[in-house]
């Protein structure tokens, strides 16, 4: 995006996104508290409409045909009840066993709320087609003792719903050393779609579990399972908060980037800073599986620090959302298809180039901000 829709033009004719929005509004209230003055662009821009979502390869908006997609739902539960009925509507979901559907509807869930931790309110991408998601072999035991749940299992794999094959990794074991089934990987064909769901080699490439530290914090499947055998969740509700806590490595359950957690950087007290800026930057690396970047994604975040506390853009945590937002924008498109987003950290550098903030951060001065 070219340097003068920052500076207003475009933004005042096509409208802020919801986060940039927010983000003016904090700031505003801010600059009033503190007795300045708003610049009158951001009134103009707080007044203008909302920007329509646009396309994440070339920003158009996009429409929204009838029987199309469902916008999201806060539940992945009522969401994956919608695309069930979707795929009724359509004749494009074969039909279950009570079991099966029950079992599938959760995985859907389960695929679902992986989804929307990267799309934020934002829709579902239109090219979806299937949901992929990683859970550990005894996790599902929590449903169906384990003949069951293999009938039920081989039942979708059977009409076409799911692919799944077990993801190893080397790890030492109760001092063996070895490769080990630390999991299983399920590819979910959507109900509304045909085409069945493929696991990739990309797949089998990202580290789902770190299962040495796994067993030694005693975060096991096998020993959730057992303890909720005493006390088991009965609500589908329960049962996916039950498996999405498995499903999650410990670093992914940490918050995402977003507009608050850049505002509360700002707040955080400046001998905590450097802490705080070394987890953003190791949480985005591991979101865009970049692990290399880990300095890049720091001097990006330490750069829109001194660029709003110094003044050199002071829009520059917007702008870097806007991107980060960009870039899982095209993850997600592309999330189920045969493309592949290969180097997210290169398009996120290129975003900002467009938006003509990495050319100041890049001549800023190093002042100390920590």
């Amino acid at each position: 995006m070219p340097q003068e829709q920052f500076e207003g033009k475009e933004y005042q004719k096509e409208g802020i996104s919801a986060a940039g929005r927010a983000f003016l509004e904090a700031l505003a209230r801010r600059k009033e508290a503190r007795g300045e003055e708003v610049p009158p662009l951001y009134r103009a821009l707080l007044e203008a409409p909302p920007r329509p979502l646009g396309n994440p390869e070339v920003g158009e908006a996009l429409p929204r045909p009838a029987g199309d997609l469902p916008r999201p739902v806060r539940s992945p539960l009522a969401l994956a009840d919608r695309l069930l009925a979707l795929g009724d509507s359509r004749a494009t979901l074969p039909p279950l066993s009570p079991r099966a559907r029950r079992v599938y509807r959760l995985l859907l869930a389960l695929g679902l709320a992986h989804l929307r931790r990267h799309l934020g309110e934002r829709p579902l991408p239109r090219s979806l087609s299937q949901l992929t998601l990683f859970l550990p072999n005894e996790a599902l035991g929590v449903l169906l003792p384990p003949a069951s749940l293999y009938r039920v299992l081989g039942e979708l794999a059977e009409k076409g719903l799911v692919q799944r094959r077990a993801w190893r990794v080397r790890a030492t074991v109760h001092g063996r050393t070895g490769v080990y089934a630390a999991g299983t990987l399920y590819a979910l064909r959507l109900p509304h779609r045909e085409r069945r769901p493929r696991l990739e080699r990309e797949d089998f490439l990202h580290p789902w579990r770190d299962l040495e530290g796994d067993i030694a914090r005693g975060r096991t499947a096998w020993r959730a399972v057992r303890e909720s055998k005493e006390s088991p969740p009965k609500e589908d509700s329960r049962v996916l908060e039950f498996l999405l806590g498995l499903s999650l490595p410990p670093q992914e359950a940490q918050v995402p980037l977003s507009l608050d957690t850049l505002t509360a950087l700002l707040r955080t007290p400046p001998p905590e800073r450097r802490r705080r800026v070394e987890e953003l930057a190791l949480g985005l690396a591991r979101e865009f599986r970049d692990p290399g970047s880990v300095p890049f994604y720091a001097f990006l975040l330490w750069g829109v620090l001194r660029a709003e506390l110094y003044g050199f853009h002071p829009r520059a945590l917007e702008v870097l959302l806007w991107a980060v937002g960009r870039v899982r924008e095209a993850l997600a498109a592309l999330w189920g298809s045969r493309k592949r987003v290969g180097r997210p950290g290169a398009l996120l550098a290129h975003l900002l180039k467009e938006g003509g903030l990495l050319s100041v951060l890049q001549g800023a001065p190093r002042w100390r901000v920590a």
